[in-house]
């Protein structure tokens, strides 16, 4: 096994303000990871690893985050593209095959490793904040015909609108 060259900074900034136009099949990624093994890794593999460590007496005085993406779509009309603050995709290849004793592939996993007991008691598992609330958008208003559903999620699927039904109790 070999092991390439490892750069260890206090800061890393990376970025790169495009001025012209480009033509449009120019992919632009400022900063890419790449992490390709040709053998068995170990427990745990990661391109990329993020971590926010408050440690014992650390405290965040606003939002702490580990990733923060942020996308500012420009300010006027948006005429073509689709824009995502976060894209997760999985490319198994040609000759991919899964065994029946695989383990979940996923496009995302979310897991708490810590101690559960306050998180599962206080914890959410997303906190969608500055939207409005109203028919058919992303936060509707229902109109319950069964049960306590007072509200919906709008996701897309393929082409297709669908809306997650939510209830303000548990029952």
């Amino acid at each position: 096994m070999t092991v390439g060259d490892t750069l260890r900074l206090k800061e890393l900034d990376v970025s790169r303000t495009y001025t012209s136009d480009m033509a449009a099949p120019i992919v632009n990624t400022p900063a890419n990871f790449v992490l390709k093994s040709e053998f068995k890794t170990g427990n745990w593999a990661n391109a990329i690893q993020a971590s926010l460590n408050y440690g014992t007496a650390g405290l965040a005085n606003g939002i702490g985050a580990t990733i923060s993406a942020d996308l500012i779509p420009r300010n006027g009309s948006l005429d073509s593209g689709a824009y995502y603050c976060a894209h997760f995709s999985v490319g198994p290849q040609a000759s991919t095959t899964w065994a029946a004793t695989l383990q979940p592939i996923a496009f995302m996993r979310l897991e708490n490793w810590g101690t559960a007991g306050e998180f599962d008691d206080k914890g959410y598992l997303f906190h969608l904040t500055g939207v409005n609330v109203g028919n058919g958008q992303l936060f509707a208003n229902e109109t319950p015909t069964t049960g306590n559903i007072t509200h919906s999620l709008k996701i897309l699927i393929g082409t297709t609108e669908y809306f997650i039904p939510l209830s303000t109790t548990s029952t």
